[in-house]
């Protein structure tokens, strides 16, 4: 895979998001590459619309091991819930070798509530979660981790399609870039599927690649 390439036009996503409207729920399972351990878990988002109304589950599963060891494990399950283009709710649980991290959100009037351990923080109405299953998770200029809780200004920039090199094939792709207190990564395909993403954790650059795509039936959420 290419290093860091950038992420978001607005002029883009619209048409994305309208391209990614899927009659049935779908499940975009991805590898998890860590540059000095490879293949290191999976993540997943399920995705379910009904109507104007979108539930997206995400699991992520990584263990690292070191001469058979682990001695890294992160496990995570959270939801979240859509009205429109509007974050209504989220509730994730994250697990660092047996550290536990619980977030709750939810709409409240004239913005969004964020529960952590720490309290209760307001994010503006316009929020959106840092898990890139649409583009249209793109369209904002706050973030709300997925892991933590905190709440981040981002500029998103990029939208171009260019050539990637994505486990060993050359696609071309939408190249979205995101910058908080760190940089991260998008790729998209014309349809708005997210084909690939990077983050940084602790200053190493972590890729999501995704392994298989499928509809899956509507009683067969994880």
């Amino acid at each position: 895979m290419s290093r860091p390439i950038p992420l978001f036009a607005a002029s883009l996503l619209a048409a994305a998001f309208a391209g990614s409207a899927w009659a049935a729920p779908r499940s975009l399972e991805y590898r998890v590459v860590h540059p000095t351990y490879g293949d290191i878990g999976t993540y997943t988002n399920l995705v379910e619309r009904v109507g104007d109304d979108t539930e997206v589950t995400s699991d992520l599963r990584i263990a690292v091991r070191l001469l058979g060891i682990v001695v890294y494990r992160q496990e995570a399950r959270r939801s979240e819930r859509w009205q429109g283009q509007r974050l209504v709710a989220f509730d994730g649980v994250t697990v660092t070798n047996g550290e536990r991290l619980q977030v709750h959100g939810e709409a409240r009037e004239g913005g969004f509530a964020v529960t952590t351990s720490a309290g209760t923080v307001m994010a503006p109405a316009s929020v959106h979660p840092s898990n890139p299953w649409s583009a249209m998770v793109l369209d904002t200029d706050v973030m709300m981790s997925t892991r933590t809780g905190q709440i981040l200004p981002v500029h998103v920039s990029g939208g171009e399609t260019k050539p990637v090199a994505i486990a060993g094939s050359t696609l071309r792709l939408r190249q979205y870039e995101i910058d908080s207190d760190k940089r991260q990564f998008v790729w998209l395909d014309d349809s708005g599927t997210p084909i690939a993403f990077r983050t940084a954790e602790d200053g190493t650059l972590i890729d999501f690649i995704l392994l298989r795509r499928q509809e899956v039936a509507a009683n067969g959420r994880g």
